[in-house]
């Protein structure tokens, strides 16, 4: 049950004595025997209380689920599944820490109190951790694990929690041996055999990494010396091209040599030309005259060759105009056959007309001959309109045979 004298003090004294990493309340939903639990712990001695199998047990084995405890290590069940009450889905284990002073863990970020919620179903398990609002701040088993490592909370450690069993083990067993394990797991010494265990075989992966490393890097060595030889090799080019220098430049040297003696070759000779000079002069200045006169009359040839250009210019200039005169005289001479062919078709109708009228007049006259003297009239007359549309007839025949 409840401590009395704890629920006796204010909640000033009570603030006032919480130390970081005590546990300050345990709620507990359809675990093992408990259906609902809720009980707040003072901050030094809690003694629960109870008859047999009312789950005082119980509450100590949840805090070893809550903090990460392993459900075989608990020596109450296989799994985890097991602590689930029966008839039950799932089960819920809520712990509240308190999280003040020095001794604090990140009180930036979950305040004065650090509050750890695991709840287990027939499939699965999680782990919450809030902070004092109840705000969902991490849910990894690493940040579990920060937090029990820094309040040294080590569940399996039988000094820090010791279940009836190990009690049982430690009190009613004769054997040495087994009271030297029970020492060795309590002080810690299993965990740090352990952890020697875990380097040694981290030493012996490292060992075989660098025998590898040293299989990998034998090539390079070989290389290494490939190269050192390579650079004895360059070192002897370096004293060859040294000595090339040397040998460029007595062949420079040798070149001077040679030189200066075709340079007094050629002052031989440029003496000689010297004494040629003054014929050569003379040569030049007539050939100066000669060239002069070439130069006028390359003038003259130069301005009658603009004069023909010019010329020329304008005759392309009248042959352009009398090409575009032609053009046109052509085309018009086809207008005018054409318009003469026209007016010919026209004239054979037209003579053809007129040897109509002609055969018509011919049998207006043979009527005229056959007919009375009234019909002779009027023969007549219409003899004189045929009379005047072949007059008519000759003049538009006249007048296309001009045009």
């Amino acid at each position: 049950g409840k401590s009395p004298n704890l629920r006796q003090l204010p909640a000033r004294s009570k603030a006032a004595a919480a130390m970081a990493g005590t546990i300050s309340r345990i709620r507990l939903e359809n675990f093992m025997c408990h259906s609902s639990l809720d009980i707040e712990l003072g901050q030094h001695v809690n003694f629960i209380t109870g008859q047999n199998g009312s789950g005082k047990s119980a509450i100590l084995t949840a805090l070893c689920i809550a903090f990460g405890c392993r459900a075989k290590n608990t020596q109450r069940a296989a799994t985890l599944k097991d602590f689930i009450k029966t008839g039950c889905s799932d089960a819920a284990i809520a712990v509240d820490i308190n999280n003040q002073g020095e001794d604090a863990f990140k009180p930036d970020i979950y305040g004065n109190l650090i509050k750890l919620e695991r709840r287990i179903t027939k499939s699965s398990s999680s782990t919450i951790l809030k902070d004092q609002h109840g705000r969902k701040v991490a849910h990894r088993k690493d940040d579990l694990n920060e937090i029990v490592e820094h309040f040294n909370i080590d569940v399996e450690n039988p000094c820090v929690i010791m279940s009836q069993d190990k009690s049982r083990e430690f009190l009613h067993s004769g054997n040495d041996k087994d009271k030297f394990k029970f020492f060795f797991k309590a002080t810690l010494l299993q965990r740090l055999k352990e952890l020697l265990e875990t380097i040694r075989d981290q030493v012996h992966k490292a060992d075989s990494d660098v025998q590898e490393l040293e299989k990998s890097i034998k090539p390079v060595m070989r290389e290494l010396d490939e190269l050192r030889e390579k650079i004895k090799n360059m070192e002897h080019i370096e004293e060859i091209a040294h000595d090339i220098d040397n040998l460029k430049k007595k062949l420079a040297w040798s070149w001077v040599y040679e030189v200066d003696q075709q340079i007094e070759e050629q002052t031989v000779k440029l003496q000689k030309l010297k004494g040629r000079a003054p014929a050569c002069q003379e040569r030049i200045d007539r050939n100066t005259v000669v060239i002069d006169k070439l130069k006028k009359e390359l003038i003259e040839k130069e301005e009658n060759l603009r004069s023909l250009v010019g010329k020329t210019r304008e005759e392309n200039n009248m042959k352009k105009s009398m090409e575009n005169n032609i053009a046109e005289a052509v085309k018009r001479e086809i207008e005018l056959e054409a318009e003469h062919e026209r007016g010919a078709h026209m004239l054979q109708r037209k003579n053809g007309r007129l040897n109509q009228l002609q055969a018509q007049l011919r049998d207006f006259q043979m009527q005229h001959m056959q007919s009375t003297q009234a019909e002779a009239s009027q023969m007549e007359k219409d003899m004189q309109n045929i009379q005047q549309q072949i007059d008519h007839l000759h003049s538009n025949v006249t007048r296309v045979k001009r045009g």
